[in-house]
Order: structure tokens, then C-alpha cells, then sequence
């Protein structure tokens, strides 16, 4: 072997070894030189792609440009605090506001991560994946993950109640038993949930069970089925 080979064989071997001293460090903790692979997903989630933005109706272009320098200002704070899941947060609903909804559902992922207590982040998600991205597999799953932390949460309750009745028909035999859950650990709205039942039974023929509904909910709330009556005059 010719002299210069050594020489390069010798720099090679010392590079391989500080390349894996310093990869053994970083997975130590103790240095931080290479991205990691969360590294890689932070960055992807903070990118700011103006192409998937889209203006939300009646907004006045001003107004737009402010959100999409707000959302720059958020990128720069998420920076400094990485772990700060209001800042998250605020990014995500500020990309969901300007219609990037892949974009806002995985930086709620982020924040869900980050304060996995907090019910209104799986809500949120879910209202994204049913209304915009269409995945109702995954509008299930979060739904259900909010009601987990919040038995009585309304909106999750009026979210599933949209997905399995009106946009997830071969779910639709769930929606009944879906509102007797709903009015049993969400006694509080109990009126807006026959109301859902009433016309769920009317409209689908059975006015007899929409009739024993309607009696008990002029009882609970009589303006409320003075309005469902003018709707359905088939009601007494």
C-alpha cells in the first residue's frame, strides 16, 4: 500500500471515528449536532407554504397578510420554546383559519403531544378531518379521544352527531345511540339532543317515536318544540 493510500485510509478511519463518537454523544444527549428525526417533523410542520393558503371568504386582503404574519411571528416563538403547547396551538388554529388543514391537524398533533389534557385539541383535529380532509376514520377517533378527557363535552357531541348522520352513512344506525350517551353525560343539552332524535325519526318515518320524543321535550323546553312543530307540523 503506497504511502498516499495510508494517508487516506488514516483520514478516513479518523473521520468514521469522530462521526461515531459524536453520533453516540448526541444520542447520549450530551451534544446535538445532527437532525433527529423529530427535527425533521418539527421542521416539516412549521414550513409556511403560502400555495396551500386560501383566503377566507369576505376577508379583506390586509387582513390576510396579517395572518400570515402572525403565523411567521408563531414560527419564530414555536423556535424558541419547542415545548410550549399554547404556541402550537395558536399555530395550528391560525393555518386551519387560512385553510391549511393538513397543515393545522399536524401541528395540533404537536400540542396534543405536548398537553394531552386538553380536550379542545382533539376536537379540533376531528372537526378538520371531518368538514375539510374527509377522513371520518380519523374524525371518529378524536371525537371519542375528547370525550375521554370531557364527558360532556358539547361540541364533540354535536361533531359525531354530524358525522354519523349526515357524512359517515354506514355509521348512520349509530346516531341514536349516540344522543342517548350524549343526554345521559350531557344532561344540560338535553333538549338540542331530542331535538336531533325527534327529527332523525320523523324524517326517517317512524313519527311514533318522534311523537314520544316531542311530548317529553314540550315538558323540558316548550319554546324549542314550538319551533320544531312549525318545521314538522306532523308533531302534536
Amino acid at each position: 500500500m503506497s504511502k498516499r493510500i495510508k494517508i487516506i485510509a488514516g483520514i478516513i478511519g479518523v473521520a468514521a471515528a469522530i462521526f461515531g463518537l459524536l453520533a453516540y454523544y448526541q444520542s447520549q444527549g450530551i451534544l446535538k449536532i445532527f437532525p433527529s428525526r423529530e427535527d425533521r417533523r418539527i421542521e416539516q410542520i412549521l414550513t409556511i407554504d403560502r400555495s396551500k393558503f386560501g383566503k377566507p371568504e369576505g376577508l379583506p386582503d390586509e387582513k390576510f397578510e396579517e395572518e400570515i404574519a402572525k403565523l411567521a411571528d408563531l414560527k419564530k416563538q414555536i423556535e424558541q420554546k419547542p415545548d410550549d403547547p399554547t404556541l402550537w396551538f395558536a399555530f395550528a388554529f391560525t393555518k386551519d383559519f387560512l385553510n391549511d388543514h393538513e397543515g393545522s391537524v399536524a401541528a395540533w398533533e404537536k400540542s396534543f403531544e405536548l398537553q394531552p389534557l386538553d380536550f379542545r385539541t382533539p376536537v379540533n383535529m376531528a372537526n378538520v378531518y371531518q368538514y375539510f380532509l374527509k377522513d371520518y376514520k380519523k374524525a371518529e377517533f378524536y371525537y371519542r379521544e375528547g370525550l375521554k378527557l370531557k364527558a360532556d363535552y358539547t361540541i364533540a357531541y354535536q361533531g359525531l352527531a354530524d358525522l354519523y348522520r349526515f357524512n359517515w352513512k354506514e355509521k348512520q344506525n349509530l346516531f341514536e345511540p349516540l344522543m342517548e350517551e350524549a343526554i345521559q353525560k350531557d344532561p344540560a343539552n338535553k333538549a338540542s339532543y331530542l331535538v336531533g332524535l325527534i327529527e332523525y325519526f320523523v324524517r326517517g318515518g317512524d313519527l311514533t317515536r318522534g311523537q314520544a320524543l316531542f311530548n317529553e321535550l314540550k315538558t323540558l323546553d316548550p319554546k324549542e318544540a314550538s319551533e320544531l312543530k312549525t318545521d314538522y307540523p306532523q308533531l302534536q
